[in-house]
C-alpha cells in the first residue's frame, strides 16, 4: 500500500495555499474593476444630471417639457444597459478564472487519485480484484460524471451569454427607436 510521505503532504498543502491566494488576488482585481465602474458611472452620471437639470431649466413651455424630458432619458436607458452589461462582462471572467482554477487542481487530484488507484490495484492482494476493479469503476464513473457537469456548466454560460448580448441589442434598439423627432411629434399631439 502507498503511504502519503510528509513531503507529498508539505507539497499539497503548498500547491493549496498557493491556488488560495490565487483565487484571492482575483477576487481583489474583480472588486478593482467594479469600483473602477462604478466611479466612472458615479461620475458620468453627475455631469448628465449637471446637464439635465441645466436644460430643465430653460424650459418655457409644457411641449419643449416633454421634449427635454424625452432628450434628457433617452440617453440614461443605453447608459444603464451599457453598465450592466459591463457589470456582467467582469463577473463572468471572474467567474471563468476561477473555473478553470478549480478546474486545474480537480485534474491534479484526478491524476492523483488515478496513480493511487494504479498502484493499489498492483499491490492488491489475491482476492480483492473485485474490489479493486470497484474502486476503478467508480473513479472512471466519478469523473465522467464531472466532465458532463462541466459540459453542461459550458453551455447554460454561453446560453446565458447569447441571452445577455440578445437583451442588450434589443435595449439599444427600443432606446434608439425613440428620437427626439418621434418625442416632439408626441408633445405636439
Amino acid at each position: 500500500m502507498n503511504n502519503v510521505s510528509p513531503e507529498q503532504m508539505l507539497n499539497t498543502i503548498k500547491q493549496s495555499q498557493v491556488a488560495m491566494v490565487e483565487m484571492a488576488a482575483r477576487s481583489i482585481e474583480c472588486m478593482e474593476k467594479h469600483l473602477e465602474l462604478n466611479l466612472k458611472a458615479a461620475k458620468a452620471n453627475l455631469a448628465d444630471a449637471t446637464e439635465a437639470s441645466s436644460q430643465l431649466m430653460g424650459v418655457k413651455d409644457l411641449p419643449e417639457l416633454y421634449l427635454v424630458a424625452q432628450t434628457v432619458g433617452q440617453p440614461a436607458v443605453g447608459k444603464a444597459a451599457s453598465y450592466n452589461r459591463n457589470i456582467y462582462n467582469i463577473n463572468a471572467e471572474a467567474a471563468t478564472e476561477f473555473a478553470k482554477l478549480v478546474e486545474s487542481r480537480i485534474e491534479e487530484a484526478n491524476k492523483a487519485m488515478a496513480s493511487s488507484v494504479n498502484e493499489l490495484s498492483r499491490n492488491a492482494p489475491a482476492g480483492t480484484e473485485g474490489m479493486v476493479a470497484m474502486m476503478k469503476s467508480a473513479f472512471a464513473a466519478s469523473n465522467s460524471a464531472f466532465d458532463a457537469i462541466n459540459k453542461a456548466t459550458r453551455q447554460v454560460v454561453e446560453m446565458v451569454e447569447t441571452n445577455v448580448e440578445a437583451a442588450s441589442k434589443a435595449s439599444e434598439a427600443a432606446v434608439s427607436g425613440v428620437s427626439p423627432k418621434k418625442a416632439s411629434r408626441r408633445a405636439a399631439e
